[in-house]
């Protein structure tokens, strides 16, 4: 195995170059000692020849013995191996053991081995003790053969520990394996299954042990390692504590005085319950089962219970709350397998077909939505009507939704009867249906999928007419909904029931909490659920609440955050292959770059967001993708493309609520680069249309947004100035914030009130150099300039460094490499290497290098004053 490929160079070098070599290998039984000597035989016929000398008994040594020292004094090269020398007698090993004393200056090798711990014969001493190194990477991938390139290499890492490391059980179970579960594309099963021979190996240490000490081995081995359970579970099986002692004595198993029960590894536990019957098996589990209660073992005694094979109506109860269980604890895997599990003890098909699609949708928040199809592809037709029916279209259609970018059917669930489906798979299949067709569907037809579910709802008691009523008022472009409604819409987000971490959401779109002007709350929630261990372990449900919440800090100018999180959704997207999911975390990167104004990374970022993986435009296109071209050319000064760009949002009718909203948030946008581009008309038309939205009520970013628009626009133009100041700091968004205080001091300026102008300039360039938005902050300082700003600036020309340079200055000062910096900073290597080019000449330096030198001296010369 090449982790041995280290040892066999070593040793075959030794001969070929006259240096000599004499070891015992030791290692664990089954750990791979004589396939090891075997490659030293295999590869001994290379160009230079070596004689293998392998006597397979040990009286044939002093044979071996004889033709060795004929062929070294032919100056041959030759090489003995010996397997399981601790067997030998003394005897046999005395002429061996003199030849070592001169092994050094000939071309021989003597390689032994034998077990890790076994006595040795007498005369072995000088023989070097050599340990077989742990199986690795490559190990796995050469046992795997022609089938190695399907594997990942997180995939390796976890047979390896899966299999404890051990070539026999490594050798015996990736055979088992299909290429989906190698690809890291359906998960690995929890406990490996030993084969034939390693079963037999694990299996040694107890077999001629009490039958009463195998049937204690076996309740320890299918328990929770409460010793107190096993003792009392053991007792209703007739067994006592004596029964357990041969099993101490042998090693099997060591239980100490605190209660504590440890096993020598995992693999003999396993083997333990493999190598019982089903009828001990069922008969161990009752046991177990009989001695606790779901409130004592609320995940094991379901187990035991559905192990047991018990026909009671609490059996299925209890697996339902043990899976719940799993889940929040974040064992996901270990659910999806409990679900499997239940699904084969269950004695009513439609109770089976429960389990089965709860098992796909386990297995899509686990990460593998390509298996999660397959197994809904399984199930028997037709579904059970109600949660099992809709819970199968839910997942199925999320899944395709953030793989493949959402459908656009005018009914989402394809006629589903929801009428029997409960509170908890209503508001699910409520939001699903929005989702599905929120980028797509026209706002009348969601509003009929709406109103469907809603009458189902009303038929459900408790009804809660809120929750269809709050999805409705946001459908129809309502970005004011009261507080019930709000409370209603986090109650569709995410998790507010008990059951809710088993089931998969998608609501709302990222989008959607900007609309309402709740991101900073959601934001807060986000980063909360991430926090949780259901969450983490969930790879598909952390990748959407990533994509939330970097689009949640970009509103709100958290624009590194924003980067991070966005870059964190599109590794984890690409991993579990969800290319609509991950062109979207591309579109919000780009979306933070236009309005930081950094264009080349904008440009990158919407090319790959948009030809992702050779497929059509995914995800957030066209809307997303044209109010970020806009907002790029906007902010590099460009208001005739920005214009262009913008204006095929603000112009026709609404095509779907996306549209609308991208739209709403876009208008300001569209009317400064109107203003800028001399195109008054457009502005005017699109004010009016926006104000006769906001008239009928909306989210105080809105109101906030109408008088910018109309400080743009109007004779009174510094009254709405004012008004914006005052309300920007309810809306909380930073880099609104810093364009409101640029546009009354650039109309300040132009107005001659110079000392009037130049607080919110200052202001301005301040917060633009905290977004590092290079751009606006340039524009910021020549109006300051023009104000009459004398002093030095956050970006003067007397080679101050902006805080985002010397933030940079430092980490490379630091030997920082350009993309670790980048990492570090939420930003792209490119923007990093833009702005070392431009902080170079203000220090009077052309080299990295030089950085630790010419930062000493400003902190030197801060310091002084």
């Amino acid at each position: 195995m090449p982790s041995t490929s280290r040892l066999v160079e070593r040793v075959l070098a030794a001969v070929r170059q006259g240096e000599g070599f004499a070891g015992v290998v030791r290692a664990r039984p089954g750990w791979g000692r004589t396939t090891l000597l075997r490659t030293l035989r295999d590869e001994c016929n290379g160009a230079a020849p070596i004689t293998v000398l392998w006597p397979t008994d040990h009286g044939a040594l002093r044979r071996a013995h004889g033709e060795l020292v004929d062929r070294l004094a032919r100056r041959l090269p030759v090489l003995l191996l010996v397997d399981d020398v601790h067997r030998a007698e003394a005897e046999a090993v005395a002429p061996l053991a003199a030849l070592a004393d001169r092994v050094g200056g000939l071309s021989l090798g003597m390689v032994l081995t034998a077990p890790a711990g076994a006595a040795l014969p007498a005369g072995l001493e000088h023989f070097s003790a050599v340990e077989l190194p742990e199986p690795e990477e490559a190990d796995v991938l050469e046992l795997l053969g022609r089938r190695a390139p399907a594997v990942t290499s997180g995939v390796a890492e976890e047979l390896l520990s899966l299999c404890g490391g051990h070539p026999l059980v490594l050798r015996e179970f990736l055979p088992l394996l299909d290429d989906e579960q190698l690809r890291g594309r359906a998960p690995l099963p929890r406990e490996v299954g030993l084969g034939a021979d390693s079963l037999t190996l694990f299996r040694q240490p107890w077999t001629r042990l009490p039958e009463p000490t195998k049937a204690w081995l076996l309740v320890l081995a299918l328990s929770n390692d409460n010793l107190s359970t096993c003792v009392r579970a053991a007792r209703r099986l007739g067994l006592g504590l004596a029964d357990l002692a041969p099993a101490e004595h042998a090693a099997v198993v060591r239980v100490s005085p605190s209660g504590g029960i440890t096993w020598p590894g995992p693999l003999p536990r396993i083997a333990v319950v493999q190598s019982a019957t089903l009828t001990e098996t069922t008969r161990t589990c009752a046991a177990l089962a009989a001695v606790t209660s779901p409130d004592t073992e609320p995940v094991e005694h379901p187990r035991w219970l559905a192990r047991s094979l018990a026909e009671s109506p609490t059996v299925a109860p209890a697996l339902d709350s043990a899976v719940t269980a799993l889940v929040l604890a974040g064992r996901l895997l270990d659910a999806y397998e409990l679900a499997g599990e239940a699904a084969e003890a269950a004695t009513e098909g439609a109770e089976r077909q429960r389990y089965r699609v709860l098992a796909a949708e386990l297995c899509w928040l686990a990460g593998y939505g390509e298996h999660a199809l397959r197994l809904l592809d399984q199930l028997v037709a037709p579904l059970p009507v109600g949660d099992v029916d809709m819970s199968a279209r839910v997942l199925r259609r999320v899944i395709e939704g953030l793989r493949d970018s959402w459908p656009n059917p005018a009914e989402p669930f394809g006629g589903a009867s929801v009428e029997a489906c409960g509170h908890g798979q209503l508001a699910r299949s409520m939001g699903t249906a929005l989702l599905a067709g929120w980028e797509t569907v026209p706002a009348d037809s969601l509003a009929g999928v709406l109103a469907r579910l809603d009458e189902a709802y009303q038929r459900n008691p408790p009804a809660r007419p809120v929750i269809a009523g709050a999805l409705a008022t946001v459908v129809a472009g309502n970005s004011n909904p009261g507080p019930a409604e709000r409370a209603a819409l986090r109650t569709v987000s995410w998790w507010h029931q008990d059951d809710d971490p088993l089931h998969p959401k998608a609501w709302p779109p990222p989008l959607l909490p900007v609309f309402i002007g709740e991101e900073a709350g959601y934001a807060r929630q986000f980063t909360e659920l991430l926090a949780t261990p259901h969450v983490h372990a969930a790879r598909s449900t952390r990748a959407i609440l990533l994509l939330k919440l970097a689009t949640a800090q970009a509103a709100l100018g958290h624009w590194p955050h924003a980067m991070r999180s966005a870059e964190a959704c599109r590794e984890l997207a690409e991993e579990l292959r969800l290319w609509a999911l991950h062109s979207d975390a591309l579109s919000i990167a780009a979306w933070v770059c236009a309005a930081r104004g950094h264009e080349d990374d904008c440009l990158d970022l919407l090319g790959r967001a948009h030809r992702q993986q050779g497929r059509a435009p995914a995800g957030q296109h066209p809307w997303m993708a044209q109010w970020v071209q806009g907002l790029l050319r906007l902010s590099m000064a460009r208001p005739l493309e920005a214009h262009d760009a913008l204006r095929p949002l603000h112009v026709g009718a609404v095509e779907t609520p996306q549209h609308l909203v991208v739209r709403r948030l876009s208008t300001v946008d569209f009317v400064e680069a109107s203003v800028g581009s001399r195109r008054p008309g457009d502005a005017e038309q699109a004010v009016d249309q926006f104000a006769e939205w906001v008239s009928g009520g909306a989210a105080d970013w809105a109101q906030l947004d109408l008088a910018r628009c109309r400080a743009l626009l109007e004779p009174a133009a510094e009254l709405w100035h004012r008004e914006s100041l005052d309300r920007v700091a309810r809306v909380g968004r930073l880099a609104i914030s810093a364009r409101v205080e640029l546009s009354f001091g650039s109309w300040l300026r132009r107005h001659k009130r110079h000392q009037e102008a130049r607080p919110h300039l200052r202001n301005a360039e301040r917060y633009f150099d905290r977004l590092d938005a290079p751009a606006w902050r340039d524009r910021a300082h020549a109006e300051l300039r023009a104000a009459g700003e004398s002093g030095p600036t956050a970006n003067s020309a007397d080679g101050a460094l902006t805080a985002q340079e010397l933030r940079i200055a430092r980490l490379a000062a630091a030997g920082r490499s350009n993309r670790e910096i980048a990492e570090s900073l939420g930003l792209s290597p490119r923007t990093v290497g833009y702005h070392l080019y431009k902080l170079f000449p203000k220090l009077d330096i052309s080299s990295r290098t030089q950085l630790p030198i010419a930062l000493g001296a400003i902190t030197g010369q801060a310091g002084g004053h």
